[in-house]
């Protein structure tokens, strides 16, 4: 794992063994910023179920103005701030170590919003549709926030999800990854 664009490019990123952690690959990283456009300058990034930091810490390079991550697994948390130091980019980075929903609430009580919200559950748990209404009910995007979720293929999401509405999907191999709005317009 590596970061692939930006001031962190190449770098390459600590990561966990085992089943445990699943990091998003290069590729889909690469196809989900390509999709976002390059330059993410003055933008927000929440990232939902970190893992290692890969996405959050894709967007910071690339030049997001802000990342939160959110990530329950003491083991990950700490690959996080580690990745986050080899990148140098840790000051304009907040790692939350709790279960996703509490940190929803957390970032709803600081009145936080993000232009853009990755979500990468485990894949075949129950969380989808129930993390995608809390990020929406809460209030947590600004005017033309994108959800991104990140799933196996055989799993269908809803189109519409608490005023979120379905827009591109892409499939990579067994990922695919949707793309959610809070407005009319979709990619």
């Amino acid at each position: 794992m590596r970061v692939n664009a930006g001031f962190s490019k190449g770098k390459k990123l600590k990561s966990l063994s085992g089943k445990e952690v699943r990091p998003t690959s290069d590729k889909v990283k690469a196809a989900v910023f390509d999709t976002l456009g390059q330059n993410l300058e003055g933008k927000n990034f929440l990232d939902l179920f970190s893992g290692t930091g890969g996405m959050g810490i894709e967007a910071l390079s690339r030049g997001a103005e802000y990342a939160v991550f959110i990530e329950k697994n003491t083991d990950c948390v700490k690959i996080i701030y580690e990745n986050l130091k080899i990148t140098g980019l840790d000051s304009r980075a907040r790692v939350i170590k709790t279960e996703v929903f509490r940190g929803l609430a957390k970032l709803q009580r600081e009145k936080l919003t993000f232009d853009y919200i990755y979500m990468d559950p485990p894949y075949f748990g129950p969380l989808y549709v129930p993390v995608m209404e809390a990020v929406s009910e809460k209030g947590l995007f600004e005017k033309d926030g994108i959800l991104i979720v990140e799933h196996f293929k055989n799993i269908i999401l809803p189109e519409k999800v608490f005023g979120l509405r379905q827009g591109k999907e892409k499939k990579y191999g067994d990922t695919i990854i949707t793309y959610y709005f809070k407005k009319e317009e979709v990619l």
